[in-house]
């Protein structure tokens, strides 16, 4: 019976999410139980940029990076608002919203910047959004679905939080890191965020 219950929650879930444009359900807590996401209100005004990142790793899930970054930093949950699949441990272009998303929590998606460095790291956490491609960027081009679904994404994140194109990073644009990396198609994903 239990069983059933998870299923249609789940499945209840999936078509919420769909209907307001994302393609995945939430990502599964460290137990593994896939729950219904909470009910969630977007605070006006509550994010005002957004850095694209990528795994590091040719495969992955928002659940393997929540139980890394639990196991290695201590997080309570995944650093991320946002992580878009590949086909190799979620969908290829599925977007799964953590919860840092769902209550509207300050991200840990950005280190330490360079002393003196304006905006802190801390003002992009708390201010950013996160969304993480799985996938190495240094190595190898994003799937064509992922790069439809993250352009998708941040322009409707964009339009319901008034977000400028000029105030979407790339994590390498604020410390010295290789993520996305050089096979992101900078070029193309500026124009398209800024139509």
């Amino acid at each position: 019976m239990w069983s059933v219950f998870i299923g249609a929650m789940t499945l209840a879930g999936g078509v919420l999410m769909l209907n307001d444009g994302w393609k995945a359900i939430p990502a599964a807590g460290l137990t593994g139980v896939i729950a219904p996401p909470p009910k969630m209100t977007l605070q006006p005004g509550r994010w005002s940029s957004i850095v694209i990142h990528h795994s590091g790793s040719h495969t992955g899930s928002a659940e393997s990076i929540s139980r890394q970054q639990s196991r290695d930093w201590g997080f309570p949950s995944m650093g991320y608002h946002f992580v878009i699949g590949n086909g190799n441990g979620e969908h290829d272009g599925a977007i799964i919203a953590g919860q840092r998303w769902y209550y509207q929590q300050s991200g840990a998606h950005v280190a330490e910047r360079a002393a003196g460095a304006q905006p802190t790291a801390a003002w992009f956490n708390d201010n950013a959004i996160g969304i993480c491609l799985i996938g190495n960027g240094e190595s190898r081009e994003f799937t064509q679905e992922q790069m439809d679904s993250l352009t998708g994404l941040v322009r409707d994140l964009q339009k319901k939080c008034g977000i400028p194109a000029s105030n979407v990073f790339m994590h390498s644009d604020l410390v010295p890191v290789a993520s996305p990396g050089r096979a992101f198609p900078h070029e193309m994903f500026a124009l398209e965020i800024s139509n």
